[in-house]
Protein backbone atom coordinates (compact mmCIF):
# COMPACT_ATOMS: atom_id res chain seq x y z
CA UNK A 1 0.00 0.00 0.00
CA UNK A 2 1.49 3.29 -1.22
CA UNK A 3 1.66 6.35 1.25
CA UNK A 4 0.01 8.48 -1.08
CA UNK A 5 -3.44 5.70 -1.33
CA UNK A 6 -4.60 5.30 2.25
CA UNK A 7 -1.98 6.03 4.74
CA UNK A 8 0.58 8.37 5.14
CA UNK A 9 4.84 8.08 5.21
CA UNK A 10 5.87 6.88 9.18
CA UNK A 11 2.66 4.66 9.35
CA UNK A 12 3.57 1.01 10.81
CA UNK A 13 3.11 -2.07 9.63
CA UNK A 14 0.36 -3.01 12.20
CA UNK A 15 -1.04 0.29 10.78
CA UNK A 16 -0.67 -0.80 6.68
CA UNK A 17 -2.00 -4.31 7.85
CA UNK A 18 -5.42 -2.85 9.47
CA UNK A 19 -5.53 -0.31 6.63
CA UNK A 20 -5.48 -3.59 4.69
CA UNK A 21 -8.12 -5.28 6.37
CA UNK A 22 -10.30 -2.19 6.62
CA UNK A 23 -10.25 -1.96 2.76
CA UNK A 24 -11.51 -5.37 2.03
CA UNK A 25 -14.51 -4.60 4.38
CA UNK A 26 -15.46 -0.95 3.20
CA UNK A 27 -15.28 -2.88 -0.24
CA UNK A 28 -17.52 -5.60 1.01
CA UNK A 29 -19.68 -2.95 1.97
CA UNK A 30 -19.95 -0.76 -0.96
CA UNK A 31 -21.71 -4.19 -2.64
CA UNK A 32 -23.74 -5.12 -0.10
CA UNK A 33 -25.50 -1.03 -0.48
CA UNK A 34 -25.43 -1.65 -3.92
CA UNK A 35 -27.29 -4.96 -3.79
CA UNK A 36 -29.75 -3.60 -1.33
CA UNK A 37 -30.47 -0.49 -3.33
CA UNK A 38 -31.23 -2.59 -6.45
CA UNK A 39 -33.81 -4.22 -4.38
CA UNK A 40 -35.68 -1.16 -3.70
CA UNK A 41 -35.79 -0.21 -6.97
CA UNK A 42 -36.76 -3.54 -7.74
CA UNK A 43 -40.08 -3.59 -5.76
CA UNK A 44 -43.61 -3.54 -7.31
CA UNK A 45 -45.33 -0.97 -7.73
CA UNK A 46 -46.84 0.34 -4.33
CA UNK A 47 -50.83 1.61 -4.22
CA UNK A 48 -52.50 4.55 -5.66
CA UNK A 49 -52.98 6.66 -2.48
CA UNK A 50 -54.89 9.83 -1.73
CA UNK A 51 -54.36 13.21 -2.62
CA UNK A 52 -53.27 14.62 0.72
CA UNK A 53 -53.57 18.28 1.80
CA UNK A 54 -50.86 20.67 3.57
CA UNK A 55 -50.11 23.86 4.20
CA UNK A 56 -47.59 25.34 2.13
CA UNK A 57 -47.46 28.41 4.81
CA UNK A 58 -50.51 30.18 4.43
CA UNK A 59 -51.22 28.17 0.53
CA UNK A 60 -53.62 24.73 0.97
CA UNK A 61 -51.91 22.57 -1.76
CA UNK A 62 -52.41 18.87 -2.39
CA UNK A 63 -49.70 16.28 -2.52
CA UNK A 64 -49.49 15.78 -6.42
CA UNK A 65 -48.91 19.61 -6.32
CA UNK A 66 -45.51 19.22 -4.69
CA UNK A 67 -43.97 17.05 -7.40
CA UNK A 68 -41.54 19.37 -9.62
CA UNK A 69 -42.68 19.63 -12.94
CA UNK A 70 -41.53 17.08 -15.31
CA UNK A 71 -39.91 14.79 -12.40
CA UNK A 72 -41.95 12.28 -11.28
CA UNK A 73 -40.37 11.33 -8.10
CA UNK A 74 -41.23 13.05 -4.11
CA UNK A 75 -39.41 11.94 -1.31
CA UNK A 76 -40.67 13.46 2.02
CA UNK A 77 -39.23 13.46 5.55
CA UNK A 78 -41.54 13.50 8.28
CA UNK A 79 -40.46 16.15 10.92
CA UNK A 80 -41.12 14.94 14.59
CA UNK A 81 -42.92 17.52 16.23
CA UNK A 82 -44.97 17.43 19.98
CA UNK A 83 -47.79 18.86 19.72
CA UNK A 84 -47.98 18.99 23.70
CA UNK A 85 -44.91 20.66 23.94
CA UNK A 86 -44.57 22.93 21.26
CA UNK A 87 -41.45 21.36 20.36
CA UNK A 88 -39.55 19.98 17.06
CA UNK A 89 -37.05 16.75 16.92
CA UNK A 90 -33.63 18.04 17.22
CA UNK A 91 -32.65 14.63 15.72
CA UNK A 92 -35.19 15.11 12.79
CA UNK A 93 -34.32 18.59 12.25
CA UNK A 94 -30.27 17.34 11.84
CA UNK A 95 -31.31 15.47 9.12
CA UNK A 96 -33.63 17.98 7.68
CA UNK A 97 -30.45 20.29 8.03
CA UNK A 98 -28.57 18.02 5.84
CA UNK A 99 -31.38 17.52 3.03
CA UNK A 100 -31.63 21.67 2.96
CA UNK A 101 -28.01 21.39 1.48
CA UNK A 102 -28.30 18.66 -0.89
CA UNK A 103 -32.07 19.58 -2.30
CA UNK A 104 -30.56 21.74 -5.07
CA UNK A 105 -29.13 18.09 -6.31
CA UNK A 106 -32.10 16.06 -5.80
CA UNK A 107 -33.97 18.35 -7.37
CA UNK A 108 -32.33 17.32 -10.59
CA UNK A 109 -34.15 13.89 -10.32
CA UNK A 110 -36.88 14.12 -7.51
CA UNK A 111 -38.87 17.25 -5.41
CA UNK A 112 -37.73 16.74 -1.56
CA UNK A 113 -39.90 17.88 0.65
CA UNK A 114 -40.10 18.52 4.59
CA UNK A 115 -43.70 17.87 6.40
CA UNK A 116 -44.82 17.85 9.91
CA UNK A 117 -48.39 17.92 11.76
CA UNK A 118 -47.05 21.09 13.42
CA UNK A 119 -49.19 24.18 12.87
CA UNK A 120 -48.22 26.08 9.83
CA UNK A 121 -46.97 29.21 11.50
CA UNK A 122 -44.68 27.25 13.95
CA UNK A 123 -43.50 25.17 11.01
CA UNK A 124 -41.94 28.03 8.72
CA UNK A 125 -40.61 29.50 12.20
CA UNK A 126 -38.74 26.86 12.46
CA UNK A 127 -37.73 27.24 9.46
CA UNK A 128 -36.34 29.97 9.53
CA UNK A 129 -34.98 29.39 12.80
CA UNK A 130 -32.90 26.59 11.03
CA UNK A 131 -32.15 28.47 8.07
CA UNK A 132 -33.16 26.34 5.73
CA UNK A 133 -33.17 27.45 2.31
CA UNK A 134 -33.93 25.12 -0.18
CA UNK A 135 -36.38 22.26 0.91
CA UNK A 136 -39.58 22.97 0.73
CA UNK A 137 -41.44 22.75 4.08
CA UNK A 138 -45.11 22.00 4.22
CA UNK A 139 -47.44 21.48 7.19
CA UNK A 140 -50.33 18.44 6.94
CA UNK A 141 -53.46 20.11 6.61
CA UNK A 142 -54.92 17.03 8.92
CA UNK A 143 -53.82 13.90 10.47
CA UNK A 144 -54.79 11.32 8.44
CA UNK A 145 -51.39 12.04 5.80
CA UNK A 146 -49.32 11.43 9.42
CA UNK A 147 -51.43 8.73 10.54
CA UNK A 148 -51.77 6.56 7.08
CA UNK A 149 -47.84 6.59 6.49
CA UNK A 150 -46.87 5.77 9.60
CA UNK A 151 -45.58 8.76 10.89
CA UNK A 152 -48.16 9.19 13.88
CA UNK A 153 -48.88 6.43 15.67
CA UNK A 154 -51.48 6.03 19.06
CA UNK A 155 -51.09 10.11 18.62
CA UNK A 156 -46.64 10.09 18.71
CA UNK A 157 -44.72 10.94 15.90
CA UNK A 158 -42.33 8.64 14.10
CA UNK A 159 -39.52 10.13 12.15
CA UNK A 160 -40.51 8.63 8.63
CA UNK A 161 -38.93 8.99 5.06
CA UNK A 162 -42.02 8.35 1.73
CA UNK A 163 -40.94 8.33 -1.34
CA UNK A 164 -44.12 8.76 -3.53
CA UNK A 165 -44.56 8.44 -7.84
CA UNK A 166 -46.86 10.49 -9.52
CA UNK A 167 -48.36 9.05 -12.89
CA UNK A 168 -51.42 9.11 -15.00
CA UNK A 169 -53.63 7.35 -12.64
CA UNK A 170 -52.35 9.37 -9.50
CA UNK A 171 -49.74 9.27 -6.81
CA UNK A 172 -48.66 5.95 -6.21
CA UNK A 173 -46.69 4.88 -2.63
CA UNK A 174 -42.80 3.68 -3.33
CA UNK A 175 -41.37 3.10 -0.19
CA UNK A 176 -41.40 4.27 3.59
CA UNK A 177 -38.70 3.87 5.79
CA UNK A 178 -39.08 4.95 9.61
CA UNK A 179 -36.16 5.40 12.11
CA UNK A 180 -37.14 2.89 14.27
CA UNK A 181 -36.41 -0.75 13.10
CA UNK A 182 -37.57 -4.36 13.52
CA UNK A 183 -34.81 -5.10 15.49
CA UNK A 184 -35.81 -2.36 17.97
CA UNK A 185 -33.28 -0.14 17.40
CA UNK A 186 -33.47 3.52 15.42
CA UNK A 187 -31.81 3.80 13.02
CA UNK A 188 -33.58 2.68 10.17
CA UNK A 189 -32.61 5.62 8.20
CA UNK A 190 -29.37 6.38 9.61
CA UNK A 191 -27.92 6.18 5.85
CA UNK A 192 -29.55 9.53 5.11
CA UNK A 193 -27.54 11.28 7.73
CA UNK A 194 -23.88 12.32 6.96
CA UNK A 195 -23.51 13.23 10.85
CA UNK A 196 -23.22 9.76 11.64
CA UNK A 197 -21.28 8.75 8.89
CA UNK A 198 -18.76 11.50 9.63
CA UNK A 199 -18.44 10.33 13.25
CA UNK A 200 -18.14 6.65 12.15
CA UNK A 201 -14.32 8.06 11.22
CA UNK A 202 -13.19 9.28 13.87
CA UNK A 203 -11.93 7.10 16.30
CA UNK A 204 -14.55 7.90 19.19
CA UNK A 205 -16.78 6.54 16.61
CA UNK A 206 -20.88 7.82 17.53
CA UNK A 207 -20.62 7.06 20.85
CA UNK A 208 -23.67 8.28 22.90
CA UNK A 209 -24.17 11.71 21.34
CA UNK A 210 -27.37 13.07 20.20
CA UNK A 211 -27.94 16.04 18.18
CA UNK A 212 -30.29 19.10 20.50
CA UNK A 213 -31.79 22.36 19.78
CA UNK A 214 -29.99 24.41 21.78
CA UNK A 215 -26.39 24.69 20.05
CA UNK A 216 -28.14 25.63 16.65
CA UNK A 217 -28.19 29.69 16.25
Amino acid sequence: MEPTALTMAGASEEYRAAREKLISAELELREHVEQVAAMRRALPPGPLIADYEFFDGTERVKLSQLFDDGKPYLVVYHLMYWQDDQEFCPMCSMWVDAWDGVAHHVAQRAAVVAASLAPADQLQAWKSHRKWQRIRVVADADPSFARDTGAERDGQPIPTVLVFEKSADGVRHVLTAHAEFPDDTTRGIDQLCPTWHIFDLLPVGRGDWNSGNAYVT
